[in-house]
Order: C-alpha cells, then sequence, then structure tokens
C-alpha cells in the first residue's frame, strides 16, 4: 500500500512538472504569435475601415449624380410643356369660388345662430382677402364686433374641415370673442347692448363642441351661470396666495 501511494505521488510530480513545461511551451509560442500576427491583423483591420468610408463617399456621390439627372430630366419636362402651351401655366392661388360661397354661408348661419345683430349676409372678398357681412368689411367694424366674427370665422373652418374630412387640429383658441361687452368700441359695438348674443354663443358652443372639438376661450368675463356645469372653466386670480394666480 504504502508503494503505491509513493509511486502515484510520484507519477503527480513528473505530471504536474509536464504541465508546467507545456504551460511554459504555449506562452511562449502565444507571444511569438502576437508578435508576428497582431501588427498585421491591425494593419488590415485600419485598411479595410478606410475603404468602407472610401465605398460610403463614392456611393453619396454616385446618389447625388443620378439626383441631378433626374432633374435635369424634369426641367426638361416643364421647359417643353410650357413651349408646348407657349406660356408657363399660372399658379391659382386663393380660395375656389364654390369653396369661398359655401364657407361663406355656414359663417352666415353661424352668426344667424348666435344672434348677430343685422341680416347676416356674407360673402368673401377676394380683394382684401376678408369677409363682407351686411354690404360692410369684417375689418372697418367696431373691436368687439371684430372679434366675436372673428371666431364665428375660426369656429366654421372648424366645423366646415370636419365635415369635408380636411386636416384640422381638432381645437381652436378664441382671445376674448366678447369684447364688444366689457370693452365697446363705437356705435357697432353699441348694437350688442340688450342682446342675447352672448347667450346664444356659450349655448352653441356646449351643443355643437362638446365631443369632437375643443374650443378654448380666453375671456375676461364669466360665462352665464347656466352654461357653468358644462364648461371647464379656470380663474386667474392675478394673486398667488389665492387659487391660480394666472396661466403661467
Amino acid at each position: 500500500m504504502q508503494k503505491t501511494v509513493e509511486d502515484l505521488r510520484a507519477e503527480a510530480s513528473s505530471h504536474e512538472e509536464a504541465l508546467q513545461g507545456n504551460n511554459d511551451e504555449y506562452q511562449q509560442l502565444s507571444f511569438q504569435i502576437q508578435e508576428t500576427i497582431s501588427p498585421s491583423v491591425s494593419q488590415e483591420r485600419a485598411s479595410f475601415s478606410e475603404l468602407v468610408e472610401k465605398r460610403a463617399g463614392v456611393q453619396r456621390a454616385v446618389d447625388l449624380y443620378l439626383r441631378l439627372d433626374k432633374l435635369n430630366e424634369r426641367k426638361l419636362s416643364l421647359e417643353q410643356d410650357a413651349d408646348e402651351t407657349g406660356s408657363p401655366s399660372e399658379i391659382v392661388v386663393g380660395i375656389p369660388d364654390s369653396v369661398a360661397h359655401e364657407f361663406s354661408l355656414k359663417v352666415s348661419r353661424l352668426l344667424k345662430a348666435w344672434d348677430f345683430p343685422g341680416d347676416c349676409l356674407v360673402h368673401f372678398d377676394k380683394e382684401t382677402s376678408d369677409f363682407v357681412i351686411d354690404g360692410k368689411p369684417r375689418g372697418s367694424r367696431g373691436k368687439g364686433l371684430r372679434a366675436i366674427t372673428h371666431a364665428a370665422v375660426t369656429i366654421s373652418l372648424l366645423e366646415f374641415c370636419q365635415e369635408h374630412d380636411l386636416p384640422h387640429p381638432g381645437f381652436i383658441v378664441l382671445d376674448s370673442p366678447l369684447l364688444a361687452y366689457f370693452k365697446p368700441e363705437g356705435d357697432d359695438d353699441a348694437l350688442l347692448r340688450g342682446a342675447n348674443l352672448k347667450e346664444r354663443f356659450y349655448e352653441y358652443l356646449v351643443t355643437h363642441h362638446n365631443s369632437e372639438s375643443q374650443v378654448i376661450i380666453i375671456e375676461n368675463q364669466h360665462p352665464p351661470d347656466t352654461f357653468l356645469d358644462a364648461l371647464n372653466m379656470t380663474v386667474f386670480t392675478g394673486n398667488p396666495n389665492e387659487g391660480r394666480a394666472g396661466f403661467l
């Protein structure tokens, strides 16, 4: 038994010496490989990266030339079309008459729904790019009536876009549309004294814009009490110690 243990220990010692020798040889060979191959690999890697960048630059140049060719072809085609027609096509700017008429009728119906003073006959003047109401340009009226008619046009545009599936964000912001009630200017604004336009204005918004759209109103006067439950109202107190002081 003792002899067997001694033989095993001698064999183990021999294997350890052989293993150490193999490790030393492995380390030496690995070092030689690194010295021989690594510089070449690094150089080839750098050369490859440089070639990739050059190829990308050449591809960009080719794309630019192709784009230039297409633009030249397009230019030539347009010039030929102009020669055939005798003169370049004129670009039509503005609102088509049919659209202007339909939109004017919508503004008219909205003003009537608000009980706006007058007959509410509306048409679009292409020269001034504004509306004429009852024969009087909208911009020539008092500040208060300009504000309420501006609100009518803005809301009509929202509804017109929705009815015709035209792009619109779905919300509008009106700044002091009822200005004539608390800061009248001239005889035009005086026409609203005693009128129920304010009530009809909020009644219309509550009825027609409570789900598919949003109307944000910045106003100095509170809405009528009868509509407070149907509105989301925020009061700016101007006092940092009471409620919400301001918008920001």
